[in-house]
């Protein structure tokens, strides 16, 4: 053969049989190459493919061959035969796949489809279908049931094959690709994971940028079961009130100013972040002399700095309590943070920078020192109470308020009470806090219309207490306030103690004719045993869901079935950290029938009287722990 021949013979057209031949080696090829690499082999050198496909022999029994190299399973079907019906025959190695010894299975077009799943029996007859009537090949991939029930997947190329030049059948090329769906449905699982994962909403403050408490106290714990190390607890507070006049948005601007400064004095390397209202909190794993140093620099530089509030300069008093700690102690990171602070209490009432303790406080003696505190506010009525604005998003206007507990610290200025509310929660007292609110919330009820519903909120912990029951029972009556114009929140945040009690509680306020509802609904222990136990009325979606509803996918699958779910079950949907029109448009769409959050309203301070509003909230509960200064 010259050069003449070579180039004729690259210019022939090839014919569809050597097409379809090229076709099916290319498929071989790429079928062990596939299998090759999901067992693990790697491929070093590059092979010559030997097309099987040059002896003499019909197309099907080509066909067969190569599947038989391939270790592929064939499914031979002739037109024709009697009946019109044709004759119908597998390899061993398909009947193999499809878990049936050679020869033990008589084959027909309809027990052959009879071994296809069910569900995908419509499909496979679609496919082949579709191949005979358009004379072109297809490909269909299923999955069969195999005797015992087991499932496998497969894949088929179907193919037409020809007699003098007319189709005379079909024949499917198939082998078990299990192990590769698997692996593809694992890929794909991971992706959709990895799209949905959305960061710890808990490990960062959105307004402060630094950690929050609950992770500041994580950290600390695990410094103290290995290393050991220092807690800094910074105490600040405006030297003088603040105006009236001064909203959340200001108080906001406040906090971010002071946590931008404890940044650049601390640096990226150690942990700090906001652990209470003008408290915050830096660790040192481990630390000598330089917890001392750290803190008395982070005073200096607070006392010194104006900050800008509404044109105004605002200054802090500042001290800083420092705890040392070695591995291994009993005293918890919660614990350590208190001392820190009852520390940074006394360097103020000492007219000193910063108080230093070698050691954690003992147990008692610090147990004992939070509940004075509790006490002392509940006894000097050290609260007041806000109302923010809830929106009715059917109605798309404001049917109720949340009404927000708030403590006075020591200059009187009104601050966010989650740190004290969980202080007073772990020693226990939190049940004097619940009744001061129970009481002066009927009180402002008693003292109104009463034309609308009200919402009181409890402690999980409260609940535990068997006269609880008794002592709501009888200051609705002692105030006058209608028992049907009420609603018992209880809040999910809070481990129920004793859970008898609990539904005691939930059933014995239900027969007084009053409501029950669920907050921080998403985040408890057993919130769908809770659903199902408790007579709930109404569900507050946890703040962590809806922050960042519209940027997140996973938000919006788990509020979408939450809500999907409260419905089914005959209960009303609120949703908390509302803070953008886009948001509310959402919901509305999910489903939910309340918002709440900034973009609703702020909290303003309480009124006797809220004529205009059909629906006055009565709640104690966490605000947003992104306002440390109120």
């Amino acid at each position: 053969m010259d050069l003449d021949d070579i180039l004729a013979l690259a210019e022939t057209t090839p014919s569809p049989l050597e097409l379809a031949r090229a076709r099916r080696v290319a498929r071989a090829a790429q079928g062990q190459y596939d299998v090759s690499l999901a067992e693990g082999y790697k491929i070093l050198v590059d092979a010559d493919l030997v097309d099987p496909l040059t002896c003499d022999a019909d197309e099907a029994a080509r066909v067969a061959r190569v599947a038989q190299l391939s270790k592929l399973g064939t499914v031979t079907w002739t037109a024709g035969g009697t009946e019109g019906v044709g004759r119908i025959f597998w390899s061993d190695e398909m009947a193999r796949i499809f878990g049936h010894a050679p020869g033990t299975f008589r084959l027909t077009p309809d027990t052959l489809l009879g071994l296809v799943h069910p569900g995908d029996a419509g499909r496979v007859r679609a496919a082949v279908r579709a191949v005979w009537e358009r004379k072109r090949p297809g490909e269909v991939g299923f999955r069969v049931i195999r005797p015992g029930g087991s499932i496998r997947h497969v894949h088929c190329h179907l193919e037409i094959t020809t007699s003098q030049g007319e189709p005379s059948g079909i024949i499917a090329t198939g082998e078990d690709v299990t192990t590769l769906e698997l692996a593809r449905r694992e890929r794909r699982r991971l992706a959709v994971r990895s799209r949905m994962l959305c960061a710890d909403p808990a490990a960062r403050d959105a307004l402060t940028g630094l950690a929050t408490r609950g992770y500041v106290i994580d950290k600390v714990d695990r410094a103290r079961r290995t290393t050991g190390g220092a807690v800094v607890v910074v105490a600040t507070e405006p030297a003088t009130r603040l105006p009236e006049a001064l909203t959340d948005e200001d108080r906001d601007q406040l906090t971010a100013a002071v946590a931008g400064l404890l940044r650049t004095v601390v640096g990226s390397e150690l942990t700090g972040g906001l652990v209470g209202s003008g408290l915050w909190g830096v660790l040192l794993a481990p630390a000598g002399d330089d917890a001392e140093r750290l803190a008395a620099r982070i005073v200096e530089r607070f006392r010194n700095h104006l900050f800008n509030v509404r044109q105004k300069t605002v200054r802090l008093n500042t001290s800083a309590g420092v705890v040392h700690f070695g591995g291994g102690i009993s005293a918890s990171g919660f614990d350590l943070l208190v001392d820190g602070e009852h520390a940074a209490r006394d360097a103020r009432r000492n007219a000193a920078s910063i108080a230093v303790l070698d050691q954690p406080v003992a147990d008692g003696e610090r147990a004992d020192r939070c509940r004075s505190r509790v006490r002392h506010a509940v006894s000097a009525n050290r609260f007041a109470l806000y109302a923010q604005p809830i929106v009715d998003l059917q109605l798309n206007q404001v049917t109720r308020h949340e009404i927000l507990l708030r403590v006075r610290s020591d200059t009187g200025e009104p601050v966010a009470p989650w740190a004290f509310l969980d202080m007073a929660e772990r020693v226990g007292e939190i049940l004097t806090v619940d009744k001061w609110v129970v009481d002066h919330a009927l009180e402002l009820i008693g003292r109104g219309a009463q034309t609308s519903h009200y919402q009181v909120n409890l402690s999980g912990r409260s609940l535990a207490d068997p006269g609880l029951l008794a002592f709501v029972t009888e200051a609705i009556d002692r105030h006058g306030v209608k028992p049907e114009c009420l609603t018992f929140e209880i809040t999910e945040t809070a481990l129920i103690e004793n859970r008898n009690e609990a539904l005691a509680f939930a059933t014995g306020i239900r027969e007084v004719g009053c409501h029950l509802a669920l907050d921080d609904f998403g985040t408890g222990y057993s919130t769908l045993t809770h659903l199902k136990q408790l007579p709930v009325d109404l569900v507050k979606i946890d703040g962590t869901f809806i922050v960042d509803l519209c940027r997140s996918p996973a938000s919006q699958a788990l509020v979408s079935m939450l809500v999907k779910l409260c419905a089914a079950l005959g209960i009303r949907v609120a949703a908390e950290y509302v803070q953008d029109e886009q948001t509310i448009e959402l919901l509305r769409n999910l489903g939910v029938d309340f918002a709440q959050g900034y973009r609703t309203g702020r909290p303003e301070p309480i009124t006797v009287s809220r004529a205009e509003a059909q629906t006055v909230e009565l709640e104690l509960r966490f605000p947003p722990q992104y306002t440390a200064l109120g």
